[in-house]
């Protein structure tokens, strides 16, 4: 009974597959034709240019300023700390964020006893946490 329905499955293939591979040539043909008809317009194309001489300096150097921005408000606790870190300066956060508690801690702790509150030394003292 088995080798029965699968004779009568092969035998309704074997004809879709000959109409299907059929309808494929009748398709390729009418791309082929339609691809005979294309002109293509050269007047858009570059024009060879001259060579142009480019400057290219050997050394470089900074010549911004920091910004204003560029410091972190005095008297965050830690949460604000972290949050303002967050939204202005996402790829120092990204890395303090990978230091552990007491890293992250230590931070902050140097962030609360500084003068000066500003980016690098807060950049610089995670970026020490994290070579350790």
């Amino acid at each position: 009974m088995g080798r029965f329905v699968v004779k009568i499955l092969i035998a309704g293939l074997v004809p879709t597959l000959y109409t299907a591979h059929a309808e494929d040539d009748a398709y390729l043909k009418m791309l082929e034709g339609e691809a005979a008809d294309v002109q293509l317009d050269h007047s858009g194309q570059l024009q060879k240019q001259e060579k142009q001489q480019v400057e290219v300096r050997k050394v470089f150097e900074w010549k911004g300023q920091a910004r204003q921005q560029d410091t972190v408000p005095k008297g965050l606790d830690v949460e604000q700390f972290e949050a303002f870190l967050r939204e202005n300066f996402y790829g120092t956060y990204v890395f303090y964020s990978k230091l552990n508690t007491t890293d992250r801690d230590t931070v902050y702790y140097r962030y609360s006893k500084a003068e000066k509150t500003d980016l690098e030394s807060v950049r610089n003292n995670v970026m020490a946490l994290l070579k350790q």
